[in-house]
């Protein structure tokens, strides 16, 4: 796993390891099984993919991982920001689907 995401290995990682090595191995299962080396989409792709998601979700570690990951893999600057850029709409597209209960109610 370090070797994959480098300085950005989350430090919960070496604590699963040490602590609870039976999740860090169901949480590399889950991984293969998400990230197939020979999916459909390319590496690259799956990592921007992820890296959004943990942008609208607000997994910090993750961002980072997957930032690292993305410069390992040769992500431009462009393509990192058009990630941030996409993140940002789907957070603010739930914002306004959460609100459909108060716009009934104008």
């Amino acid at each position: 796993m370090r070797d994959n995401l480098g300085e950005g290995l989350p430090e919960a990682i070496p604590l699963l390891a040490e602590k609870a090595p039976g999740l860090l191995l169901e949480h590399g299962r889950s991984w293969t099984f998400a990230m197939p080396e020979k999916g459909a989409l390319d590496e690259k792709t799956r990592t921007l993919i992820l890296l959004g998601i943990a942008l609208a979700t607000g997994a910090p570690s993750c961002v980072k991982a997957m930032a690292h990951r993305a410069k390992r893999l040769g992500v431009s600057k462009e393509e990192l920001l058009e990630t941030l850029k996409i993140a940002r709409q789907a957070q603010a597209n739930a914002v306004l689907g959460h609100a459909t209960p108060l716009l009934e109610v104008l």
